[in-house]
C-alpha cells in the first residue's frame, strides 16, 4: 500500500513535535511493508542533507526541496505522487503543502481517499491567530469534503473536529513514539517547560504561579525553559524577561534555549518534573518524552494528559497561576518514596500506551479499512 505523506517540516528539523511524529509513523510502517512516501521541505533543518532529489530512508522515500510549495519542481513532484497514492495523509489544515494536496485531489483525484491530522488546529484558542486566513479555508473544506477521514489524539479534539465536520468519520489515535533510551541520571529538584516559546503555552501564568509557589520560592529549585521562539513571537519573550524581572525570578528562572538529542533527553532525566501549563494542546510529545525518562507532569486541563493522574504519574490541574502554585507544592513536597513510585508509574503509562512499534497496528487498520471502504 502506497501512502503519500506532505508536509512543511520533516525529521531531522525539530521545529514542532510532528517532525519525529511522522518519522517513527513512516518507519514503522515501512517496517510492516507499506510504501510511505514524504515530500517536505529543508525548514529547520541544519543538519548537511540531499536536497531536490528522492532519497530512500529506512522511513521510506523522501523529498527534501528547497523552495517549498512555491517551486515548481516540488508541485510537479507532490502532484505526480497524490496520483499514484493510495491514500494521502495530511497533516495540518492551514500548511501550504495540505491546501495545495487538497485542491489538487480534489480537482484531479476526487474519489481518493484522504486522513488529515488537524494537530489542534481547530481548537477555539488555536483559531485566534490569523482567523482572517483560517475561516475562508475552513469555509472551502466544509464545501468539498467527500472521502476525508479526520484524525484527532484526543476526545476534545474529536469534539472539535465533530463540530466542524458534523458528517465526517473521525479517527482517535494518540501520537506514537519511538521513546529514547532511557539515561540513569538522578534528578535534581529543578522543573522544567520544553517546547515553543508563544503564547498559547501560557508560561506568564507559569511564571506566576512560580512566584506564588512559596515551596519553589524556599528551595533550591529553579525553573528551566528549554525552546525558542519563532522571531514573529519576540515580543512575548521580551514580556517573559520583563515578568520575571517584576517578579524578581531572575536567578530561579533560566532560558536555556532549544535542546535536542541526548541534551534534550538529558535535561528531561535530570528534572523532577516537566509542566505544560499551555491553554490547549491536541497531544504534547514533550509529556511521552519526559514521562520515558521518568519525570512526572504536571499537565493543564487544557491538554489532553487526564491519563497522568489515572496512572499516578503526575497532575492534570487547571493553568491558572494559583493552580500551578498549589501543583508544583504538591510535586516539590512529595515523600522521596512516592515519588520514586511515580517515576516507576511514568514508564508504565509510556510502555502501555505510545510505543510506535506496538501500536502501529491500529493505524494499519484504519488504513485497510479505507481501501476496503473506497473500493466497494
Amino acid at each position: 500500500m502506497k501512502l503519500l505523506f506532505p508536509t512543511g517540516a520533516f525529521y531531522p528539523s525539530q521545529i514542532g513535535g510532528p517532525c519525529n511524529t511522522l518519522y517513527w509513523h513512516c518507519s514503522a510502517l515501512k517496517n510492516n511493508n507499506f510504501q510511505p512516501t514524504v515530500i517536505t521541505t529543508t525548514l529547520g533543518i541544519r543538519d548537511e542533507i540531499s536536497v531536490n532529489v528522492w532519497l530512500e530512508l529506512d522511513c521510506g522515500k523522501v523529498f527534501y526541496g528547497t523552495k517549498g510549495i512555491t517551486s515548481l519542481k516540488t508541485r510537479t513532484r507532490l502532484s505526480k505522487e497524490i496520483s499514484k497514492t493510495d491514500i494521502l495523509h495530511l497533516n495540518s489544515l492551514f500548511s501550504p503543502f495540505s491546501i495545495y494536496s487538497f485542491l489538487y485531489r480534489s480537482l484531479f483525484q476526487r474519489n481518493k481517499n484522504i486522513v488529515w491530522s488537524v494537530r489542534g488546529e481547530l481548537n477555539e484558542n488555536a483559531l485566534k491567530f490569523s482567523s482572517w486566513k483560517k475561516k475562508p479555508l475552513l469555509s472551502l473544506y466544509k464545501l468539498i469534503n467527500k472521502n476525508i477521514v479526520y484524525h484527532s489524539t484526543s476526545p476534545q479534539e474529536s469534539e472539535g473536529i465533530r463540530k466542524m465536520f458534523p458528517k465526517n468519520e473521525i479517527v482517535e489515535l494518540p501520537n506514537l513514539l519511538a521513546p529514547a533510551e532511557r539515561l540513569n541520571i538522578t534528578p535534581n529538584k529543578n522543573l522544567i517547560y520544553v517546547g515553543r516559546i508563544h503564547p498559547i503555552k501560557s508560561l506568564h501564568k507559569l511564571i506566576q504561579g512560580l512566584a506564588l509557589s512559596e515551596v519553589f520560592m524556599k528551595s533550591d529549585s529553579n525553573f528551566l525553559i528549554v525552546g525558542k521562539q519563532e522571531e514573529r513571537h519576540n515580543s512575548y519573550k521580551e514580556e517573559l524577561v520583563a515578568l520575571i524581572d517584576k517578579l524578581k525570578l531572575q536567578n530561579k528562572v533560566l532560558f536555556k534555549g532549544h535542546l535536542k538529542g541526548v541534551e534534550k533527553e538529558k535535561a528531561y532525566a535530570e528534572s523532577y518534573a516537566l509542566i505544560l501549563a499551555s491553554e490547549t494542546e491536541n497531544f504534547g510529545n514533550v509529556v511521552v518524552e519526559a514521562l520515558n525518562q521518568g519525570t512526572p507532569v504536571i499537565a493543564s486541563k487544557g491538554t489532553p494528559w487526564r491519563i497522568l493522574e489515572k496512572y499516578n504519574a503526575g497532575l492534570h490541574v487547571s493553568n491558572d497561576p494559583e493552580s500551578l502554585s498549589n501543583a508544583i507544592d504538591s510535586i516539590l513536597l512529595l515523600e522521596n518514596e512516592n515519588y520514586q513510585q511515580m517515576r516507576l508509574n511514568s514508564h508504565k503509562l509510556v510502555d502501555e500506551n505510545f510505543k510506535v512499534d506496538a501500536q502501529i497496528h491500529k493505524w494499519i487498520d484504519v488504513y485497510k479499512s479505507l481501501l476496503n471502504e473506497n473500493s466497494k
